[in-house]
This record gives structure tokens, sequence and C-alpha cells, in this order.
């Protein structure tokens, strides 16, 4: 036997001599690593944006953006452009009051009580089938009564939403007051919404758009906002639609997130946006009069991404107190005058660090009373890197952001 051979044999017999698995020594990995605390690279002069130029590289993505989507553009998808020259001949899904009225012959009326003194206006969501015939004649159906459907017998267009998928309820949500000139009163408004629906286009017996919504509406939609929602829709095709948008948002106990993307695509280039949003915290009496949300770490990251152009944000709170959320929270003079915690924070251009900011929120030992000010900001202007605290920032940042005319 050779050596070698002899010696994968005898370290075989040694392995298998061990016992099963519980025998074998288990695999620590390591924790992952907290971005908070990976420092971002501070900006180059000759390599970062200037501060100064800021305004030129917005107006030049703007630019960009606007050839992009330009529906006369020789790029633009053909599916796609069939879609807007669709639109772009007022085919539309009503759902204004004055239609609901016509659609619905009296749900206004009908859905009309009185609550403290105020009538309360039911805007419901539109039911029915409405055809305009080859002439533009309009003419109405009451049917379907969980859904709305508009077809176009000129274009061949039918646009169908359904609002109780798989037999869901819907809710109403405060949508403000208007005044009833005939009666002299004041009514309350509230809107009816879905909680699970959906809606379509078809041209030609071809979908050419789709557009799917849920909401958990929990237990004070109108005071603290829904539990969950999802809505997902594209355009042009299904398969790789030119058009595609998504975002997902909920609210936990102890969890805040948000999540929303978008893409648009032409025949040669791609537009890309994305925005991800996590708070940690606690809620409080999320539907009783002592609501609040304490949060203690936030992360927040977002992309756009236009050819050229593309800029890229993160931004880590961590440790945070003396932080409260709610309506007499807000009101005060300075809400974050006594916050606690550290931030990292980073704006960056086409892979380049654009501005940095890192460093503990709290008051420093200055005589502003101003949180902030041991914040480390750093960024170019006029091809010097500067280093600065938050007020030094606000001082060179604003005029660019709002100049005076």
């Amino acid at each position: 036997m050779k050596p070698s051979l002899a010696l994968v044999t005898v370290s075989v017999l040694l392995l298998s001599s061990c016992g099963g698995p519980e025998n074998r020594v288990p695999v620590v990995q390591p924790p992952p690593t907290d971005p908070a605390t990976v420092t971002p690279a501070a900006p180059v002069p000759g390599q970062s944006v200037d501060l100064q130029n800021v305004p030129a590289t917005v107006k030049g993505a703007a630019a960009q953006l606007a050839a992009l989507t330009n529906p006369n553009s020789a790029n633009i998808d053909p599916d796609l452009k069939t879609l807007i020259n669709l639109f772009g001949e007022k085919i539309h899904l009503r759902i204004n009051a004055s239609d609901i009225s016509t659609f619905a012959q009296g749900f206004d009326r009908q859905a009309r009580v009185t609550t403290q003194g105020l009538d309360v206006v039911k805007e419901l969501l539109p039911t029915g089938t409405r055809t305009y015939g080859a002439d533009g004649t309009p003419t109405y159906v009451p049917t379907p009564t969980d859904g709305y459907v508009e077809i176009d017998q000129r274009s061949n267009t039918r646009i169908e939403a359904n609002w109780k998928v798989a037999g869901a309820g819907t809710v109403f949500l405060n949508a403000g007051h208007r005044y009833d000139v005939q009666t002299g009163q004041l009514q309350e408004l509230q809107q009816e919404l879905p909680t699970n629906a959906t809606a379509s286009v078809t041209v030609a017996g071809k979908t050419v758009a789709a557009l799917a919504f849920r909401m958990d509406p929990g237990d004070c939609l109108n005071t603290a906002g829904p539990i969950a929602l999802t809505l997902s829709g594209w355009a042009g095709r299904a398969t790789q639609p030119p058009v595609r948008m998504d975002l997902a948002y909920v609210w936990t106990d102890k969890n805040i997130s948000f999540n929303a993307s978008a893409v648009y695509h032409t025949t040669t280039q791609q537009v890309s946006a994305a925005l991800k949003m996590d708070v940690t915290g606690s809620t409080t009496d999320r539907c009783g009069e002592n609501y609040a949300f304490t949060p203690t770490r936030a992360d927040m990251s977002g992309t756009l991404d236009i050819p050229g152009y593309r800029t890229d944000f993160n931004v880590y709170l961590r440790d945070l107190s003396n932080l409260t959320i709610n309506s007499e929270a807000m009101q005060a003079q300075n809400p974050f005058l006594k916050i606690g915690g550290n931030v990292n924070a980073s704006l960056n251009f086409n892979g380049a660090a654009v501005l940095t900011a890192v460093g503990p929120l709290a008051d420093g030992s200055d005589m502003n009373l101003q949180p902030g000010d041991q914040v480390r900001f750093q960024y170019v202007k006029n091809g010097q890197l500067i280093t600065t605290d938050l007020d030094g920032a606000l001082r060179d940042i604003q005029p660019i952001l709002a100049p005076q005319r």
C-alpha cells in the first residue's frame, strides 16, 4: 500500500470512530456584521460630486429620466406604447363621487346617516358595468355588485375591478368634511376601501395591465392606519413587463417595515428605484387615546438608478432613546431635544460618496441646546473635503437645496 493511500485510510477510520453527529464539533458561524458599525468611506475631492455641482447633476438626471419615459421615444417598449396611446384616449376608471351617483343611482342618499349631529356621507366604490357603444353612447347595468367594469367598443378595451376578491369585505376611511349648500350643514365624508381587490386592463382580449391590493385594516384604521398593506402591479405585458411596481407595509407591536420597488424598461435601457425601511420599537395603546410608538433602532436604504445617474443612500440609527412618537410629543417645540443614540448615514452617487454623517445624536457640550452637533458630516465643497457638525452642514446645504431667487 502506498504511503498516501495508507494515510487516507487511517484518517477515514479515525473519523468514523468518532461516532455519530452528536459527537462532532459544531461549526460556529460568526454573527453578521451590523452595517451601523462600519464607517462609510469619506468623500474624495475629484471623485465625489462637489456640493456646488449637485443642482446640475440633479437636472441632468431629470433630463435623462424624461427622455427615457417620453412616450414618443423610438426606444419605448411597444406593448407599453399601446397602453399609453389607449389612456391618451381618456379611457379611464371613474371612481369619483359624481360618477358614483350616476352608476349607483342614489347610493349617496341611501348611505347617509346622522352621527353626533353631522351627516355622514359614505362615498361607495363604483359597481356595475358601463359600456360605450361604437358611437360613444354610454349604457349602464347594475351588475356586478362586487366590482366595476368599463367597456369601450370603439377601442375594444375592457377595464375591470373586483373589490371583493374571495368574498373579502370593505371598510370606510374618514376623508374629511364638506359643506352641503342645499342644507347649510357640514357633512363628514367617508370613503369605502377594499381589503382584497384586483384590477385589470384588457385590449382585444389581451391583458395589458394588472393591479392587486390587499389590506389588513386592523381595529383603528382612521387613527393608526392599517396593520398591513400590499400593492403590486405591472403594465405592458405579464411576462417581463416594461413597468412593474411592488409595495409592502407592516406595523406590528414591535416593528414597522416598509418596502417599495419599481422598474421601468425601454427596449435598450432600464430605470429602477427601491426604498426599504425597518424600525424596531414598541407600540402602546395603538387604538386608544394614549397611543405612542417608541423607536429604538431604524434601518433605511434606497436606490434610484437612472442610466449614468445612480444614487444610493443608507441611514442606520442605533440605541435610540428619549424619543416618543405621539400627538403630544410631536407638538412640542423641539420633540428631538433630548434624543439619544447614534447615526451612521451615507449618500453615494455613481459609487462615490457624496455625504456621510456619523456620530452621537445627543446634544454636545455647546450652548445651543440642539441635538446633532456631535455628528461628523463630510462632503466636498469647492474642491475641498469639508468636515463639520450639523449646523455647519445645514449652512452649506440649505442654499443648494433651496436657492434664493
